[in-house]
């Protein structure tokens, strides 16, 4: 019976260990699994706590207890430090500066904004987004949400104003191939590279989806050169591992593709598309295939649209040619966007 006790002690130790990133992994626990994480994390300890001491007092031989309790003990403590709120750092707009001068080299990758109002402002992806993958940020008074997934490299802005209420939110995980994240409000799970409220209080919610620009700060400049360049104050905390540390660690991602639901068919997994989606219908356009043909028309569904990019900037302006309305484009790795649209079309330059 000792031995029940123990195999059940470990299990659940190692559950408790591994708790946020099981789902990744074993897709069946679906998105309930990280809702109130913490509150059933303690339950998994507590568990392996009682099934430790059932193993204690059934087992006779103090060097088994011992040698036993090693690996116990160890992902016990490793639960402790395994959380992801402690190893991604969250910035908020107070730990965000706005400057109009930067130390920044100008050929640093950056991700800007434009408000279409005159006001724009950028973020450095190696040196901010990257790293701590969402900035819950407030520009020219009104909020907005900056995230980064490292798995699937989708880059999204978001407006985070759900219901009337400004959410602020925090990295959970990955599930389906994409990072979730969890508003601190409500404490609702959502899928970054959709921006859809999956599981929780706001459940069936959506977050409006702004229109950004990835390149260099010196392309960037060019374009808006009264731009606010963003920079991390120097009072932020790193987490567990330095933001050095936790860049050398995403290098997993470069090979590793986890579980989904949707076949990845149609262009290799890490080619970078600029995906939109309009009236129900989505489709993607490779870079690859943009370098080709830089400017054209095209047909989403019933919509005309006109679309031009430079290949030597990454800019890429999508409109809707009747209305004039700017289409966002979403930047991710083939297999990112796929994953949440398995019917999204490919275009390819004639």
């Amino acid at each position: 019976m000792n031995i029940v006790f123990y195999i059940s002690a470990f299990l659940a130790a190692i559950v408790s260990a591994a708790y946020l990133q099981l789902p990744t992994f074993i897709l069946a626990l679906g998105y309930r699994w990280f809702h109130n994480y913490k509150i059933k994390r303690w339950f998994f300890r507590i568990l392996s706590f009682v099934f430790v001491m059932l193993f204690v007092a059934n087992t006779q031989s103090l060097a088994v207890i011992l040698i036993g309790l090693i690996p116990i003990l160890f992902f016990l403590i490793f639960s402790l430090l395994n959380a992801n709120p402690k190893v991604y750092i969250s910035l908020s707009e107070k730990q965000i500066l706005k400057l109009k001068e930067t130390d920044y080299p100008l050929d640093t990758e950056v991700l800007g904004f434009d408000d279409e109002q005159g006001n724009s402002i950028c973020y450095p992806l190696y040196e901010m987004i990257k790293p701590r993958h969402i900035l819950n940020d407030t520009f020219q008074n009104k909020p907005i949400l900056v995230s980064y997934c490292m798995a699937c490299r989708s880059a999204m802005v978001y407006n985070p104003l759900v219901k009337g209420q400004r959410l602020h939110f925090d990295v959970l995980g990955v599930y389906r191939r994409n990072m979730v994240m969890m508003d601190r409000e409500t404490g609702t799970i959502w899928q970054q590279g959709t921006g859809e409220a999956i599981f929780g209080t706001l459940k069936g919610s959506q977050m409006e989806i702004l229109p950004y620009q990835q390149t260099t700060l010196s392309e960037w400049l060019k374009q808006f050169p009264n731009s606010f360049i963003a920079k991390e104050s120097n009072d932020v905390k790193d987490g567990i591992f330095s933001k050095e540390r936790l860049m050398k660690m995403m290098k997993v991602t470069e090979t590793l593709v986890t579980p989904g639901k949707t076949q990845l068919d149609g262009l290799p997994l890490r080619e970078t598309v600029f995906g939109i989606e309009l009236n129900g219908y989505s489709k993607a356009y490779p870079i690859s295939e943009l370098k080709k043909r830089n400017e054209f028309t095209d047909k989403l569904g019933e919509t005309e649209l006109s679309i031009k990019y430079d290949p030597q900037t990454n800019f890429i302006n999508i409109i809707e040619s009747k209305s004039g309305k700017i289409i966002p484009a979403q930047s991710h790795w083939w297999f990112g966007w796929k994953e949440f649209h398995p019917e999204t079309e490919i275009w390819k330059a004639k």
